[in-house]
């Protein structure tokens, strides 16, 4: 059922309509037919009894001479002419004693003989039996004699006596008619229904397509513009609602259109602004851009080849950090000039790209040719000294080499692949030149694992890292003072991009950076813990993860012990998260690091639990204090019973072993509602909080204290 009202739900409003007012019509329809059925039914059959009676009446009065003078003929003659009556088929003629005086039937010993003490003389016809397929009709034969005369010689009774029971008739009628006649009413309502039926919902049909048609072109005409197509004005016609819709549409779209008249003419004053970069004196990105747009249509056109270069500058962060913004102008100005040595002036083109990012379009030059000249390059750089203030810094560059031909797709796929060269070359040690294969496809991946790597050694050196932090909703007690955290971490690439979380521990993992990164965290987190934060107020818990890598470091239980000790942050408030595949694949250290950790008088909570056979096998053997039920499980709680059912299990066991649970990535009230009839001691997701800063966590915090 759910999954229906969901396909309707999902359906145009015209189908819904369709499906709604069908519905009641058939229901209407149906309710008619039967109704109409049943009235002529009854009908038929009070018309067919009363048929019956009048033959049974009529059989009663022709068999009076018969009983009276025993005369079989007589009888006959008057069976056949009650025969004669439609759906009669049989008739029996009983004396007043009860004993049969003539039958129709031929099987006469099978005859059943009707209780005679229920029928009296001046009974009327009626049935004393009926089946499925028969009436039985019984009648009195009485004589009732109009002359006393005649009446005491045939009677010898007193003139008082007016009637005398002379016997019985019985007679069987056919409910064939009957039948018949309920087919064919039943069939003319239904043939006569399916036509109202089908007419009706052509009406329907017609009607709906006319109300919504207004509502399908400002529909439509929306759907247009949200794709970024600023389409036509909406013709303001149907209903009040509709015109009041399509009126304040078309009053939107009007000021969106000056609006983007008035962005495209900025634009394109910027445009002509913006080509040059000021401080070096050659093109920036944007006229870049379009001199490579124009180089890669010539290939396509007259099939000539030519070399993009991508050029990062090596240790330029150094200068401008240890000397300021100065000398690192100084020192691009140089690099550029050192650059403008190897370029031909009439055809080359030479670009700022970024920051620190060169870009350089050898025209009409093969891959052999730019790798010569991008080592030359290399050498030049790796020669050169910068003199700032006494001081004297060595520079290096990377150079990705990227072929230009007639194939080469769109513009930014060009410039991705010389950016990923680029910083293979780096990852090959600094001050080398890659040349680019467009076929290698791991170079993709490896490349670009590479600058993710770079940028986490930049971020770990200057501490560029965002620490977020997302609440823990507690589900026993909302209205609990004590706040629950999660610490988080995110990085931004150097334009400012956030890098994809799966990627950045994908490139920390394969550099060996996770270690390094977790020592990060922990010493930020503490900083932000010290006593001198008034968030230690009304914190009770704050969970960090744990790498895998991490749990075999050594070193990592002392670091913790320091950190606490130089931040003096209060252990207890303190809950390290270690995922349920790291403790399973290293059960023995995953135990030790636990038991070390409640030493320190923290605490430790098992992430990503997805309950298996031997789950709580080792669990049970652990001291855990919260387990983290994966988020999978609640993707589709509400609609799979199998989920609600191991999120039950999982919680009372863990209840049992004295472990408080922990719903992960909660993003549904409904579901959230469910968690809290279920039991689960605390949720977290985005129902109930999105990461924030930690700076900003900690400035809320002491903004509410000076409230208070």
């Amino acid at each position: 059922m759910k999954f229906f009202n969901r396909k309707i739900n999902d359906a145009p409003i015209r189908t819904q309509l369709f499906i709604t007012v069908a519905a009641g019509i058939v229901l209407l329809l149906g309710a008619l037919i039967f109704a109409s059925t049943w009235i002529s039914d009854r009908q038929v059959r009070e018309m067919l009894i009363e048929q019956g009676k009048q033959a049974t009446l009529s059989m009663a009065d022709s068999s009076k001479l018969a009983l009276l003078y025993d005369s079989p003929e007589n009888a006959e003659n008057a069976v056949k002419l009650t025969l004669a009556f439609p759906g009669v088929n049989h008739i029996r003629i009983y004396k007043a004693d009860g004993s049969l005086f003539y039958a129709s039937d031929t099987d006469r010993e099978n005859i059943d003989t009707p209780d005679f003490s229920r029928v009296s003389a001046s009974s009327q016809p009626s049935i004393f039996s009926e089946d499925e397929d028969t009436w039985c009709f019984i009648s009195p034969v009485v004589l009732r004699p109009s002359n006393e005369s005649l009446q005491e010689q045939l009677f010898e009774n007193p003139a008082d006596s007016r009637e005398k029971l002379i016997g019985y008739v019985v007679v069987s009628s056919s409910k064939d008619s009957l039948k018949k006649i309920g087919s064919g009413i039943l069939f003319s309502n239904f043939s006569i229904a399916i036509s109202v039926g089908i007419m009706l919902l052509l009406a329907l049909h017609s009607i709906i397509r006319r109300l919504t048609r207004p509502l399908y072109s400002i529909s439509e005409i929306m759907k247009q513009t949200g794709e970024g197509e600023l389409a036509g004005q909406i013709d303001p016609q149907g209903p009040q609602e509709i015109t009041q819709i399509a009126g304040a549409f078309n009053r939107m779209i009007s000021v969106l259109a000056e609006r983007d008249e008035k962005l495209r003419r900025q634009n394109i004053h910027l445009e002509k602004q913006a080509v040059r970069d000021h401080l070096t004196g050659l093109i920036n990105r944007v006229g870049f851009e379009q001199s490579l747009q124009v180089v890669i249509d010539e290939c396509a056109a007259d099939g000539t080849e030519h070399v993009l270069c991508y050029m990062d500058l090596d240790k330029f962060k150094i200068v401008n950090d240890s000397c300021g913004h100065n000398a690192g102008d100084e020192l691009l100005k140089n690099i550029t000039g050192i650059f403008r040595h190897h370029i031909r002036k009439d055809s080359d083109v030479l670009a700022r790209v970024g920051g620190d990012e060169f870009a350089l379009i050898l025209k009409n030059c093969s891959a052999e040719k730019a790798k010569s000249i991008g080592e030359s390059i290399c050498e030049d750089i790796r020669n050169y000294r910068f003199n700032w203030e006494d001081r004297i810094f060595t520079i290096g560059v990377s150079i990705g080499i990227v072929q230009i031909c007639h194939n080469t797709g769109i513009i930014q796929d060009l410039i991705s692949q010389a950016d990923s060269a680029c910083y293979a070359a780096k990852g090959k040690g600094r001050g080398q030149v890659f040349v680019s294969d467009r076929d290698d496809a791991s170079l993709q991946q490896l490349s670009g694992e590479t600058r993710i790597a770079n940028r986490i050694i930049s971020c770990l050196e200057n501490d560029d890292f965002l620490l977020l932090s997302q609440k823990i909703q507690p589900l026993k007690n909302f209205t609990q003072q004590k706040q629950q955290f999660e610490i988080m971490l995110r990085m931004n690439d150097e334009q400012g991009r956030p890098v994809p979380q799966q990627k950045l521990l994908s490139a920390a993992e394969r550099y060996k950076l996770m270690n390094q990164i977790d020592r990060w965290v922990i010493a930020q987190t503490f900083s932000h813990l010290s006593p001198a934060n008034p968030v230690l107020h009304t914190l009770e818990t704050c969970i960090i993860d744990i790498s895998a890598s991490s749990l075999d470091d050594e070193t990592l239980l002392p670091y913790i012990r320091e950190q606490l000790s130089i931040h003096q942050t209060p252990p207890g408030l303190v809950c390290f998260s270690i995922t349920e595949t790291t403790t399973i694949n290293n059960i023995s250290k995953a135990g030790q690091f636990i038991d070390s950790i409640h030493q320190l008088g923290c605490r430790i909570a098992l992430d990503d639990f997805v309950s298996n056979s031997s789950s709580f096998a080792y669990i049970r053997r652990m001291n855990i204090d919260f387990l983290k039920i994966h988020g999978d499980f609640f993707r589709d709680f509400l609609s799979n019973p199998v989920n609600q059912v191991m999120v039950r299990s999982i919680n009372e066991i863990a209840h049992i072993l004295k472990i408080k649970t922990i719903a992960e990535q909660i993003d549904d009230s409904a579901v959230l509602d469910e968690l809290v009839s279920a039991g689960i001691d605390y949720a977290q997701g985005s129902i109930i909080a999105e990461p924030v800063s930690i700076d900003d966590c900690c400035q809320a915090e002491r903004a509410s204290k000076c409230a208070h």
